[in-house]
């Protein structure tokens, strides 16, 4: 393996953690965020079929 396979490597693996933690970040906000942002309450579940 050459330097640059292992930069390559490392880069992916860093990329590939950010593109991962932004999306994890971006469902527990949504899913926790405040009600004009989350539209779903607990004391209102709404469930919406085909649309």
């Amino acid at each position: 393996m050459g330097i640059s396979s292992i930069a390559t490597l490392i880069a992916t693996i860093v990329v590939g953690g950010a593109v991962g933690a932004a999306g994890i970040v971006g469902l527990v906000s949504s899913q926790t965020g405040a009600p004009d942002k989350s539209p779903v309450s607990v004391a209102n579940p709404v469930v919406q079929y085909g649309e």
